[in-house]
């Protein structure tokens, strides 16, 4: 949900989305999961990002941090969600992503393959920019490859998931050394149009121009502003660890790549680079936490899940169980904020809404005392109505009702059950 003026975009999220720096729609995905929809799942985390594999496991997870059933019990299993989804996909075939057309002639270059560096690059060639990324180590990945041992995140992920964003047409030179091989000015000359420095701290600032470094704490660091991300020199941009002081984790290196992506094409589309930014409000619907039902954790993935050595009929049964104890987690998110998208609009959700039987209705309020949206209350008449500005169709007061005089458009009777005992009283 998002509004608009001259200088910002709002957007108005849930507190996992608004906490998390490349604002992956997780009440999104994690609402499929509960449906079975895993593939459809992990393509909607690549709407945002392209390492659901990698940060399933090594993210910080900020989103658990600020997961509004912290409110209730613990946190909902996010980051473990997030990898079941993408290992479900990989167990079943590595999906290649396909080639995306270009659409502009203008080409972009990137120092450094890192997590920064490749979100830029990933997010501008689905814009439609020719993206070269060059890096000075033997292979991609930057921290994710150097600096995190094997034992918490496999190789064969990394390569898979950097592998993915070349299938889309990005070019990634490895063993070249920014100001030894190429340099600002080679890249002008060979006809790049702008350029990404997301070197990290994995390689050395010595190689930089003067102009574009700062000292800082005694370390030294590339000057960018935080608005736009453009240094002292035009068409140059800058993020990630070599514009900080102290390290970030993955995930805000994602969310800087994402920031130079949105700032290099206003750029290059002769936009105002300080107009149109995000402000995030954190919103949540639930007004009374009392009434849920704690719940806790049932499911973290676990690392070799599902098992590879073995016959093909226990790897499909070992994949239904991590599916089935996936979904049972996924149904502990209490969808407490506004969708971050429209899902209906491209066929992944489908709206839904109570209806009430006025002649079976006794107005005894059950149903307006349950739901944890405030949606219901009682007209005139003392009959249950529904403020469909606040209701989010969950079919919580149908599965409530005594009387049986709520009844959902679109959920069966099962499905409500199953939202019934995923964390609401009754």
């Amino acid at each position: 949900m998002a509004t608009k003026n001259s200088l910002y975009v709002k957007r108005k999220l849930p507190p996992c989305s608004a906490a998390c720096p490349a604002h992956v729609n997780v009440q999104g995905y994690v609402s499929l999961i509960q449906k079975g929809e895993f593939r459809e799942a992990v393509e909607l985390i690549r709407k945002d990002m392209p390492f659901p594999a990698i940060c399933g496991r090594v993210c910080f997870a900020p989103c658990e941090k600020a997961c509004a059933r912290k409110n209730v019990d613990q946190a909902v299993a996010i980051r473990s969600l997030k990898r079941t989804v993408a290992d479900v996909e990989r167990e079943q075939g590595r999906v290649r992503g396909e080639p995306i057309p270009r659409r502009y002639d203008k080409k972009i270059a990137i120092i450094g393959a890192g997590p920064a560096g490749l979100a830029a690059a990933y997010d501008l060639v689905k814009l439609g920019y020719p993206v070269t990324v060059f890096e000075r180590m033997p292979e991609a990945g930057g921290m994710v490859r150097y600096r995190i041992p094997d034992a918490l995140l496999e190789r064969f992920v990394v390569a898979n998931e950097i592998a993915y964003i070349q299938d889309l047409g990005v070019e990634i030179r490895c063993n070249v050394e920014f100001g030894k091989d190429t340099n600002l000015d080679t890249l002008r000359n060979e006809g790049y149009a702008a350029t990404f420095i997301a070197i990290g701290k994995l390689s050395e600032t010595s190689s930089l121009p003067p102009e574009l470094l700062s000292e800082e704490s005694g370390t030294s660091i590339i000057l960018a502003s935080p608005i736009t991300l453009e240094t002292r020199i035009r068409g140059v941009f800058a993020g990630g660890d070599a514009t900080k002081t102290k390290p970030a984790g993955i995930i805000e290196a994602v969310g800087a790549g994402k920031h130079a992506a949105v700032q290099i094409h206003r750029y290059l589309s002769s936009q105002d680079l300080r107009a149109g930014r995000e402000e995030i409000e954190e919103t949540v619907w639930i007004k009374n936490w009392e009434i849920l039902d704690k719940k806790p954790r049932r499911y973290i993935a676990k690392k070799g899940e599902p098992k590879l050595r073995i016959s093909f009929e226990e790897v499909v049964e070992a994949l239904e169980k991590v599916k089935q104890k996936a979904r049972f987690e996924a149904f502990r998110c209490l969808a407490c904020g506004p969708c971050t998208e429209c899902l209906a609009e491209i066929g992944l959700c489908e709206t839904d809404k109570p209806l009430i039987d006025e002649n079976l209705c006794t107005g005894c309020n059950i149903c307006a005392s349950i739901c944890p949206f405030g949606a219901i209350s009682k007209d005139e008449k003392g009959v249950a109505q529904v403020d469909e500005e606040l209701c989010k169709g969950c079919g919580i007061c149908a599965a409530h009702c005594p009387e049986n005089a709520i009844t959902m458009e679109r959920l069966t009777n099962e499905q409500i059950m199953i939202y019934a005992l995923a964390g609401f009283r009754g």
